[in-house]
């Protein structure tokens, strides 16, 4: 080993190392890097066939060309004695093709950022005229309130939504929940977020009245029309929505087996339809439809001196929403039946189709080419190859590994501008240029595949230079 390692520095420890050279490739050809995200939701130019879509960028074709004389060696040992081969390659060229790339989304017009409100909510002019910021003081000041309510049961409701606020969140945001987004994204969802505040908040004069009881207006005002139904009607809407959605989530993490107790989503369907229950039991109703108008205090009082209902089960959910009767004994041993009625069993099956459609619609969408253009970089590495030797006396490589020096990405964005109009080009240079995990993703496939194709020629070149 040593008698090669002389002949390395004799005749590869120079300018140009040719005979080193000669053992490498020419060329080296890289994997494409599938599309690469840069902007959620953006305007599409004309020729992409749709008007909003997120913006990606593909890598592809993608070439590491060696030049012919940027190589040289030098040996040393590591502490323990064992030689250590450092070889220094310059002037690689990498060459490809970049391609901007829009994909079709589907907006639902919620606010995603953590609110779950529609944004046709939000008013032109700063945040101090968004009417976001008022609802969710309320709403916090409301869940400080029935954290301290007697008795247990406010902050027993606000660890069921806590328990199980990942999934009821997918809900809002994932994809695969636009049919529920959808039917929430609109006014009278909004109209109703504002008479609800306006509710909670509202001042009622010494001796006096604001239209409802001694403690304020109404929450669920009968005879107001929110669309084409009250405020209570579209309560339960929403609760079917929400559980059939939550339902059709957990068949899609896992179909083979979609009532699985374990998954989130169906725990959190069996936790809405446990909190259903817990409001018709305690209201004497048959429906949420149907649930009494109450004031804040008369809210208040339901949850201090309620019943919590008995938790349902991931079956319960499944059978109700197929349509079937559910039933059992309450803590009192009391016995209870639940079904569907005809308008609901209609509603369910309408979520399920709409669900089902949007989701071979995301099976089916495909990137479309918006515009390409070349891409280069120059780069330079360094291999190490730690040798030592066998039992039987012979040489051997005992690691090798590269560490590839940083570089700079020049892309040819000459014909964004007439493809993509100068705003979204300007975005997409903009998005690239921060987009630091795309040059990282780069550098670690260029490296990686640098060390699949030089280690072993240099090994072997090493091994073999004394025979």
């Amino acid at each position: 080993m040593n008698a090669d390692m002389r002949a390395l520095d004799a005749g590869w420890n120079r300018p140009g190392g040719a005979p080193l050279r000669a053992a490498l490739p020419d060329g080296i050809t890289l994997d494409d890097i599938p599309a690469l995200p840069l902007a959620r939701a953006a305007d599409m130019p004309a020729h992409a066939g749709f008007a909003r879509g997120s913006l990606g960028v593909e890598l592809a074709g993608l070439r590491l060309e060696l030049a012919d004389s940027a190589v040289s060696a030098q040996r040393s040992q590591d502490a323990l004695g064992r030689d250590v081969l450092e070889v220094r390659i310059q002037d690689i060229r990498l060459r490809g093709r970049q391609t901007l790339q829009g994909t079709r989304i589907w907006e639902s017009g919620l606010d995603g950022a953590g609110t779950g409100l529609p944004l046709n909510t939000r008013r032109r002019g700063g945040a101090d005229q968004d009417a976001h910021p008022t609802w969710i003081a309320t709403a916090n000041e409301q869940r400080a309130a029935l954290q301290n309510v007697p008795g247990g049961n406010g902050a027993a409701l606000l660890s069921t939504y806590s328990n199980h606020r990942a999934a009821f969140n997918d809900v809002f945001t994932d994809p695969n929940g636009y049919a529920f987004q959808i039917g929430w994204g609109t006014p009278e969802i909004s109209d109703m977020a504002n008479d609800t505040n306006t509710a909670l908040t509202a001042t009622v004069p010494a001796g006096g009245s604001t239209g409802g009881s001694a403690s304020g207006p109404v929450v669920n005002d009968p005879n107001k029309i929110y669309g084409t139904t009250t405020y209570n009607g579209n309560a339960q809407n929403q609760q079917l929505a929400l559980m059939t959605t939550l339902a059709a989530m957990a068949s899609f993490a896992n179909p083979n087996n979609p009532t699985d107790p374990t998954n989130p989503y169906n725990q959190a369907a069996a936790a809405t339809l446990t909190f259903s229950s817990s409001i018709l039991g305690n209201t004497q109703t048959q429906k949420i439809a149907d649930v009494p108008s109450m004031d804040k205090q008369g809210v208040y009082n339901l949850v201090q001196t309620g019943t919590p209902a008995q938790p349902h089960s991931v079956d319960d959910v499944h059978a109700l929403l197929n349509g079937n009767p559910i039933g059992g004994r309450d803590s009192e041993g009391k016995s209870w039946t639940m079904c569907l009625g005809e308008d609901e069993r209609a509603f369910v099956r309408r979520m399920q189709a709409d669900i089902a459609e949007h989701i071979a619609r995301l099976a089916a969408q495909k990137p479309v080419d918006l515009v390409s253009g070349q891409l280069e970089a120059e780069l330079a590495c360094y291999v190490y190859l730690q040798f030592g030797t066998r039992e039987d006396g012979e040489p051997c490589l005992l690691d090798g590994r590269v560490e590839l020096d940083g570089f700079d990405l020049d892309i040819d964005d000459g014909g964004w501008d007439a493809a993509l109009g100068a705003g979204l080009a300007q975005d997409a240079r903009e998005a690239l240029g921060e987009a630091r995990f795309v040059k990282s993703l780069l550098h670690d496939r260029i490296a990686d595949t640098l060390e699949r194709a030089l280690v072993q020629p240099i090994a072997k070149a090493v091994l073999g230079s004394g025979s």
